[in-house]
């Protein structure tokens, strides 16, 4: 019997001497990773070691969690210390290494009040949509509820990388704010009405315009449209003097852009571009193009301008 516990104790002294308790991997476990959050660092000096451990855990913070900001970020790593720096003499080059350590529950004392901060933020906004809706009233809260959405999901996205599990922060308390902003986007319905010739061209870059704004988009008849976007087309074609066979083309259009329910105009522009080709149909077609890639670019800035302010 005491042959064997002899054997059991030579092998595990065998284990232990083979055991490299320098190693960045047997320094790390010893930290609990459902408390602490660890990154390591090396330098050829114990201060230089020091500085990278700091500057690796602030970068992977940053590469996680990019829209938090700097001074979130800074305020979570305030709370981190290079707890261990040691050097390995059978490591290659003899380097120093340390560990950055940041203990979780000091980064959600950071990162929870901000959060609750924002929730706050848009249960007030929230609750000056009006009853019954109102389309503009409507969407201009949610323009002022967008920046602290996108405040929140970066804040979010810091405290979920720095959880263990990675967990996220009360998502049922935020999951009504998330879409609000689209929701009230796509109840202000535009009316559009394009004539003239070739407009069927502008028709396809105006309404790609409005959805890519998650406007909705209606008939220019519909009696629910809350603004109305009117464009009339005109074409002119002539020959170059200059060079022989080549037609150019001049194509432009007229915009206005009105409130439907205050039947004003709040926008009117004019866009002209040309282009010269060997055929007529092909000048057409390209200056009508070049006019609509401008006018939806136009549309789409004059109406947000318009949103947000009036």
């Amino acid at each position: 019997m005491k042959k064997a516990i002899f054997v059991l104790l030579a092998a595990a002294l065998t284990a232990c001497g083979g055991l490299n308790k320098n190693t960045v991997s047997y320094q790390m476990s010893k930290y609990d990773n459902t408390l602490y959050y660890v990154v390591s660092g090396d330098g050829p000096t114990k201060k230089e070691a020091v500085a990278a451990a700091t500057a690796n855990m602030q970068r992977e913070i940053l590469q996680y969690t990019p829209q938090a900001g700097e001074d979130a970020i800074a305020d979570v790593m305030a709370n981190a210390d290079v707890t261990k720096v040691w050097r390995d003499k059978e490591a290659a080059g003899k380097h120093y290494f340390a560990l950055s350590v940041l203990p979780r529950e000091k980064a959600n004392a950071v990162l929870v009040p901000l959060l609750n901060q924002s929730d706050a933020q848009l249960t007030g906004l929230s609750q000056q949509f009006a009853t019954p809706a109102d389309p503009l009233g409507d969407l201009k809260v949610a323009y002022k509820m967008q920046p602290v959405i996108e405040r929140r999901l970066a804040l979010n996205d810091m405290y979920q990388f720095l959880q263990a599990d990675r967990s996220s922060y009360m998502p049922e308390t935020f999951a009504p704010f998330k879409n609000i902003f689209k929701e009230k986007m796509a109840a202000v319905l535009v009316g559009v009405d394009v004539a003239g010739v070739e407009s069927r061209i502008l028709v396809t870059y105006v309404v790609d315009a409005l959805n890519k704004m998650g406007l909705g988009v209606v008939d220019a008849s519909d009696p629910d449209q809350v603004l109305s976007v009117k464009i009339e087309t005109e074409v002119d074609n002539y020959s170059s003097k200059k060079v022989n066979g080549l037609i150019w083309c001049s194509s432009g259009a007229t915009v206005s852009l009105m409130d439907a329910e205050r039947a004003m105009t709040f926008s009117r522009f004019n866009v002209h571009e040309r282009a010269g080709t060997s055929r007529i149909e092909d000048s057409l077609r390209r200056s009508m193009q070049a006019v609509g890639e401008q006018t939806a670019q136009q549309i789409a800035t004059r109406l947000e301008n318009y949103l947000k302010t009036k």
